[in-house]
């Protein structure tokens, strides 16, 4: 049997790996799919891939916190809209990079709001963060932003409060009940748009966006998985090689190049994600 030591680093990069392939296909389909659709695609994974099981097991599905599940919805429908629409608009492994920033903001709100200390080598890399920011966005000045890094950004934010409640959640309910629920719900409220004006989209078009969803959804369980076999720090810090390998994707499959500064903030902001994750 293969040690855990080997089991978590080998499906987290796997998982990540499904993630890649998944937000790529979102790059590629976003200049002609609107953003609403392939979110729909997206949730309906969850309850597709999900519900079979519930009723192949006779799960209950066991609510304890209605509200908890309503803010970890809004989150995580706005999280995932604001990341979609700066692939739409901007370069996906910056775009990525921006994202990940959430790591950042839940230790700050931790610390304030929560008083868990992180460890001084984390204190010490936030001034370095806005600065690796600063060098990223390049705003031509204050309230002028690139549109894809503005919505990154504003996804980061978003992105906080999904792993607040997300944490909270898991403290009175299993994974795969939240996953149902936020999935099932959050595809209720994207598919508005849709029902209001449906789209019109091709068979190829229909045969990418499943592609997309349900290597997503592999993604997401493997990530899962991973996180059992390895501590949380170590997690994080294979679930960041989703960063350079989104920027690799960027490079080779759309074209996307950066100038020296850029690189620069990238390194800057990708090592003090490491530094985080590490010590937490």
């Amino acid at each position: 049997l293969m040690s855990h030591s080997y089991k978590s680093p080998l499906i987290l990069t796997t998982t990540n790996l499904f993630f890649v392939c998944s937000f790529s296909i979102v790059k590629f389909l976003s200049s002609a799919v609107a953003i609403e659709t392939i979110m729909l695609f997206r949730f309906l994974a969850g309850p597709v891939f999900l519900i079979p099981f519930f009723i192949l097991t006779k799960k209950p599905i066991i609510i304890k916190s209605y509200s908890l599940f309503i803010f970890r919805i809004f989150f995580g429908i706005s999280a995932m809209s604001c990341l979609f629409l700066s692939f739409k608009y901007g370069q996906i492994g910056k775009s990525m990079l921006i994202f990940e920033c959430s790591t950042i903001w839940t230790l700050i709100l931790g610390y304030i709001f929560y008083k868990n200390k992180p460890h001084y080598i984390s204190l010490l890399t936030i001034p370095f963060v806005f600065i690796g920011l600063y060098l990223v966005l390049q705003p031509q000045s204050m309230t002028t932003f690139n549109q894809g890094d503005l919505f990154a950004l504003l996804g980061s934010f978003f992105n906080t409060g999904v792993y607040i409640t997300l944490k909270q959640l898991r403290y009175s309910h299993d994974t795969t009940t939240i996953v149902l629920i936020c999935y099932f719900f959050s595809a209720l409220i994207v598919s508005i748009p849709a029902i209001i004006s449906p789209p019109m989209i091709s068979l190829e078009t229909i045969g990418y966006l499943i592609l997309m969803c349900s290597v997503g959804f592999l993604g997401q369980l493997g990530m899962t998985l991973g996180f059992k076999f390895a501590s949380a720090g170590i997690c994080s810090l294979l679930m960041l090689s989703i960063v350079p390998l989104t920027t690799l994707s960027g490079i080779l499959f759309f074209g996307e190049s950066y100038q020296p500064l850029v690189w620069l903030g990238i390194i800057l902001i990708f090592s003090c994600l490491i530094l985080i994750s590490r010590w937490q």
